[in-house]
């Protein structure tokens, strides 16, 4: 079984409105110096077309990269700005787009800085039987603050995998939050909970295999090395060796899609790493869906 365990499905009304000024400045500043030489789309509001993405896009991706499952990740923004879209309403847009088609998985997105954030868990759990969570640190929070024990018990109480951010995020987020190590005593607390550092830990790779060599109930993912390609593809083939040969059992594959469909495909990752030497088949097939499968339990 193929599995990615990474994609996203967007709309722009659940994307803050606050981020998108930020993704847009830039453009705007050079219309406001050099006119309109490039079309920037400003009138559009959003800042990449990825920021867009729909259902529909996903079929063709999941055709050719060969995926028989992909996990669904959302993102709970609000109390960073409130998109035109709240929390409530994206979370059930999104399980719509799920429920019409039984390749997707749905992991719910709650912060746990809401006051609510235990009782909106639970009622997602109720209401879309969700097959895990996304955490999204860079909204303000770190995992391992005691306030969020509660939070993380439920989260336990309700067997649901995690997956989270690490690494770089773009104001109003704020990366601080983002460390890997921040999950250490969230997972040695919580050792029934498995928890998937999501993009290799990104820019604090450094603290992701310490991090798993303390918590065998850590897990990582491989999105976003595609980032890579724009300097060399030996270098995703690396991170890929060194990741797998230390925890063959605890690397799950992830495209992050639709982020890098201009510059590497998903089905350009998946013949990526096919044709790298990761110590076997058995090795590459864990890390293309075996492992994610025995996540979820699938």
């Amino acid at each position: 079984m193929l599995i990615d365990a990474h994609i996203h499905i967007w709309d722009r009304d659940m994307l803050p409105d606050e981020s998108v000024r930020n993704y847009l400045e830039p453009a705007r500043k050079f219309t406001e110096m050099y006119g309109d030489i490039f079309d920037f789309y400003l009138d559009a509001e959003i800042p990449f077309s990825d920021y867009d993405s729909k259902k529909e896009g996903l079929d063709e991706m999941i055709t050719y990269s060969g995926m028989d499952k992909v996990v669904v990740l959302a993102t709970d923004f609000g109390l960073i700005n409130e998109g035109r879209m709240s929390n409530e309403e994206y979370m059930k847009w999104l399980y719509d787009q799920c429920q019409s088609d039984d390749r997707l998985l749905l992991f719910v997105g709650v912060d746990p800085n809401r006051k609510n954030a235990v009782e909106m868990l639970e009622r997602f759990y109720d209401l879309y039987e969700p097959a895990g969570l996304k955490m999204y640190p860079a909204t303000g929070f770190y995992p391992d603050d005691p306030r969020y024990e509660p939070f993380w018990k439920k989260v336990e109480e309700l067997g649901l995998p995690v997956t989270t951010h690490a690494g770089m995020a773009l104001a109003p987020l704020d990366e601080k939050y983002c460390h890997p190590s921040f999950m250490r005593a969230v997972a040695e607390r919580h050792p029934d909970t498995k928890f998937i550092i999501a993009h290799l830990g990104g820019k604090f790779h450094d603290e992701l295999f310490p991090l798993m060599e303390a918590c065998d109930n850590v897990y990582t993912d491989c999105s976003a090395l595609q980032g890579w390609t724009i300097n060399s593809a030996d270098i995703i083939r690396s991170r890929l060796i060194e990741a797998v040969s230390r925890f063959p059992d605890r690397v799950v594959y992830g495209s992050d899609f639709p982020l890098y469909e201009y510059s590497i495909s998903a089905s350009r990752f998946v013949d990526l790493i096919r044709n790298t030497d990761l110590g076997g088949e058995r090795n590459t097939d864990a890390l293309l869906g075996g492992n994610m499968a025995r996540i979820l339990g699938i």
